[in-house]
């Protein structure tokens, strides 16, 4: 009987995989020389382009399920799916290599052929097709650096094709086949490449959470959370690299003087010596942050009233929508009164640093009160304009309110831990901007209620830091629930409800076991 790999091998040698193969091959050398052009700022990456077509599409429902169920995990499926797509189509071309080697004979000719081709479909087909416009004319790169990036990937496309069709196909002039041990390599190969997929997916969708703190000490070290763990959400594969030597910040729309500042100017108004200096220790919370969850930090913003900069410009009282538009052409919008509010800050530093490229780098809008998707990162414009205004987010369903619902976190007990004695639970309270008055736990289920002990705040914007200790009158299982209201006497919502549209609901609660 024929072995099994010398039977896959007979009938690949008659089929036209091997040349599929190179041809995919050589696309994925041109997508990775692609990738880090655009890694550099230099060029454009068409699986990024891809997704960002699609996530612009998907209704924010379905957006909002693929989230809760793979995190982090839900982009980078996109993305590999995107650049699976665009490895299955230079294979596709690749298949008439034969064909162009017959018809323009050189060598040279071939190559160039394939070159320029390529650069043009992905050009003026795909990238318009993908929103991209002509020659990347829409996209981030601008049309030069687009045409650039694809002009040197489809050369390594090229270079790489011609080089398994004429260069190999001369060592295997019969044809190539699959020994035992080849077949062998390349099954393992394949499924440890899988396995390590399908953990790197599952690991990136641990990143979304339960807020945890390991202790009362770390909880209180870090009621102003490092900027190295502060959470991060964007819509982007590759977030923008912005040079702060050409960026610039416009102030337009109906304004009577249309302002632009550069970065040292944006810094100078923000010096502590300005009067328009602003500096606030503010609470940020995702707006796909489940109960309970860890989509949510507390840091110092400090920078320029945004009142201050709207204000200077000569707001039209006509104006009651302040749109902001940013480097990765992210839009977000906040209402008149929001924008005109002495919190609401252009901030250029976070812990008492520069913004790093994660958080905004050089400018973005910090906004108390409502959720995170307002708080527009690598800020360029600020536009003035009548009538409400659907930002990003909202354009695909999600709230243009935005308010942050009053929420009370259980950081610490874990849930399911056993505990022998003394209980010592801890954990967070916010309302947006309007502070903390009570936080409550039961430790019946919520049959009963007690006052936790709350630590003092420096304002109505940030979280309150909340204690309980308790000592369990007998062993068994105890369901822990805490609730807060907010300073405006408003009670947390106990009714469950989803992240989408409006933001999430519902006390957050955990199960002891004590022995």
């Amino acid at each position: 009987m024929r072995p099994l790999w010398k039977t896959i091998s007979r009938t690949i040698r008659g089929l036209p995989w091997i040349r599929f193969a190179a041809g995919a091959l050589a696309g994925g050398s041109g997508l990775a020389v692609t990738f880090v052009l655009r890694w550099l700022g230099l060029g454009v990456f068409l699986p990024e382009v891809a997704e960002e077509f699609v996530v612009y599409r998907i209704p924010g429902e379905l957006e909002s399920f693929a989230i809760r169920a793979l995190g982090e995990g839900a982009k980078v499926l996109g993305l590999v799916a995107a650049v699976l797509v665009f490895l299955v189509l230079p294979g596709i071309y690749g298949l008439t290599f034969r064909k162009v080697q017959r018809w323009l004979g050189r060598r040279s000719l071939v190559m160039a052929f394939y070159a320029l081709t390529s650069a043009g479909i992905i050009l003026v087909a795909i990238l318009p097709l993908l929103d991209g416009g002509f020659f990347g004319s829409n996209t981030s790169a601008g049309p030069w650096f687009a045409s650039f990036s694809q002009l040197v990937g489809s050369l390594v496309y090229a270079a790489v094709l011609d080089y398994f069709f004429v260069d190999v196909s001369a060592r295997y002039p019969e044809g190539f086949s699959l020994s035992r041990r080849q077949f062998l390599v390349g099954s393992v190969g394949a499924i440890v490449l899988a396995v390590l997929a399908v953990y790197g997916l599952a690991s990136l969708a641990e990143k979304k959470g339960r807020l945890v703190f390991a202790s009362i000490g770390e909880m209180f070290l870090k009621e102003r959370t490092p900027t190295s763990e502060f959470y991060v959400v964007t819509k982007n594969v590759i977030d923008p690299a912005v040079d702060e030597g050409s960026w610039r910040l416009s102030i337009e729309g109906l304004v009577a003087t249309p302002a632009t500042y550069d970065y040292p100017q944006l810094l100078a108004r923000s010096d502590p010596s300005d009067s328009d200096h602003a500096d606030e220790i503010v609470t940020l919370e995702c707006v796909s942050n489940e109960v309970g969850g860890n989509l949510i930090s507390n840091a110092r913003w400090q920078g320029v009233r945004l009142a201050a900069l709207l204000q200077s410009a000569g707001l039209d009282p006509a104006a009651d929508w302040i749109v902001f538009t940013c480097a990765d052409g992210y839009t977000a919008a906040i209402p008149r009164d929001r924008a005109l509010n002495p919190n609401a800050i252009v901030a250029v530093l976070m812990n008492d640093a520069p913004l790093t490229t994660a958080h905004g780098f050089p400018a973005r809008i910090i906004v108390p009160g409502l959720y995170g998707m307002f708080h527009a990162k690598w800020l360029t414009r600020i536009e003035a304009v009548k009538g409400e205004y659907r930002g990003f987010w909202q354009q695909k369903g999600w709230t243009n309110q935005g308010q942050i619902h009053t929420t009370a976190i259980i950081a610490t007990p874990p849930d399911g831990m056993v505990v022998n004695g003394r209980v010592h639970a801890r954990g967070v309270a916010f309302a947006g901007d309007r502070g903390i008055s009570l936080v409550e736990v039961s430790t019946d289920g919520g049959l009963t209620w007690n006052a936790a002990t709350r630590n003092p705040t420096p304002s109505n914007l940030t979280w309150v830091l909340w204690t309980y200790d308790w000592t369990p009158s007998r062993s068994g299982s105890f369901r822990i629930v805490a609730r807060a209201v907010d300073g405006m006497g408003g009670p947390e919502d106990p009714n469950s409800a989803p992240p989408f549209p409006n933001g999430s609901s519902g006390y957050d609660s955990i199960t002891l076991l004590v022995g």
